[in-house]
């Protein structure tokens, strides 16, 4: 195995807090309830760069009665991207130990042009060689091509890759493109499955094995 590819939202961050979805709506005119339909309803085009910022808060802004301003759509986006930036110190630690032990990092998610460019600043994630986005792809996961590009852009075969998601679609369009696929549901879960897939192996580099939870 030469990479592990993360996913980003509620893997490498943390799902988004209730308080920050609560001033994102207050922000968008809103409650969280009456949000959260029109929120994920245009998401995958978002995600894909179909919609731009404007585009996509317009369309929301449209179900919920609300037409916004230059600067309260300045807002949204940077309240919106925020919440998406809390990150899962498991996950930090699990893949800092990776890195320790030679493994070489990749990061593949669906996320908008303007989350993506938060997500990119992040310097905990300096450690990861690439930083795949769905629009910069122009193709998202489930998408057997998103799985294709990504393994393009690490000039990597499927069977060189363990992919980790939260999303079991996303872990079967991975498996069925070839690559090793884990469901991601903590990052101690995440950690023993990733030790039993490389044990086989030698660490990168010469590297150390890296640790198990709790040593």
């Amino acid at each position: 195995m030469s990479w592990v590819l993360f996913d980003y939202g509620c893997v490498v961050s943390l799902p988004q807090p209730d308080a920050d979805v609560a001033e994102l709506a207050a922000a968008a005119r809103s409650t969280p309830a009456d949000l959260q339909e029109p929120y994920w309803r245009w998401r995958h085009a978002y995600d894909l760069g179909d919609l731009d910022g404007r585009q996509y808060w317009d369309l929301v802004g449209s179900v919920l009665g609300a037409r916004y301003g230059a600067a309260e759509l300045a807002e949204l986006i940077r309240l919106d991207a925020r919440s998406w930036l809390h990150l899962a110190a498991g996950t930090v630690a699990l893949a800092g130990d990776l890195a320790a032990a030679g493994q070489r990092l990749a990061l593949l998610s669906n996320a908008p042009a303007e989350i993506a460019s938060g997500i990119a600043a992040l310097p905990e994630l300096r450690r990861f060689e690439h930083l795949l986005f769905s629009c910069d792809l122009r193709a998202a996961k489930p998408d057997p091509r998103c799985y294709q590009l990504a393994l393009g852009q690490l000039g990597a075969r499927p069977g060189e890759v363990i992919f980790l998601d939260d999303r079991p679609g996303n872990v079967a369009g991975a498996a069925e493109a070839g690559i090793r696929a884990v469901h991601f549901t903590s990052p101690d879960q995440a950690r023993g499955e990733l030790q039993a897939l490389l044990a086989d192996g030698q660490p990168a580099a010469g590297g150390p094995a890296f640790p198990a939870a709790g040593s």
